[in-house]
């Protein structure tokens, strides 16, 4: 039996997931109104879209493939950070990763409409990789090694929002940097 009450944050950000994909599908609300581009975000100044887009899967293996790594990935760092300090990293990776995300796509693609949690994911990877590297060295990168592999390969695709990756990625990267230098 899952124990939602273990790790609230991780489930809350699934289930608004859950929601919005509901929503998406029932036609409530569109993926053009929640998704985030350089043209609307930025130029336009509907900022609150670096946030909507990071809730936003339309299609259910996208949904379930971001669900099941953050459902992974969340519960480790939830339990390693803290109910507050893992919520402020989800935040800064969504925000900062999603804001040079929406920046970067002026040139390439001002007008697509980016979405998905995938982004921040790959963030809370960053933030794995550092922690695991800082107590274990290389040993402790290589369990991650199809992971990133994966990440990579992944990013390949037309379909994929590999510039939300890196950013997401980067960001991720540099909050476990700064996590691990505070507490260590």
């Amino acid at each position: 039996m899952i124990d939602f009450t273990k790790y609230p944050v991780t489930f809350t950000i699934i289930g608004i997931n859950i929601i919005v994909f509901l929503m998406i599908n029932l036609k409530v609300v569109d993926t053009t109104v929640l998704g985030s581009s350089y043209i609307k975000t930025l130029q336009e100044k509907q900022l609150y879209r670096i946030i909507t887009s990071a809730f936003t899967q339309k299609e259910f293996l996208h949904l379930a493939c971001n669900m099941y790594s953050l459902y992974n990935i969340g519960q480790i760092l939830e339990y390693a950070l803290g109910h507050v300090i893992y919520p402020v990293c989800y935040a800064i990776i969504m925000i900062i990763g999603g804001g040079i995300s929406a920046r970067i796509h002026k040139k390439r693609s001002p007008f697509t409409i980016c979405i998905g949690a995938s982004g921040v994911i790959c963030g809370l990877l960053g933030i794995y990789m550092v922690i695991a590297y800082s107590v274990m060295g290389f040993s402790g990168l290589k369990s991650m090694i199809p992971t990133i592999i994966l990440l990579i390969l992944m990013t390949t695709s037309k379909k994929i929002d590999s510039i939300g990756h890196f950013t997401g990625l980067f960001t991720g990267i540099l909050c476990g940097i700064a996590l691990v230098n505070v507490y260590s």
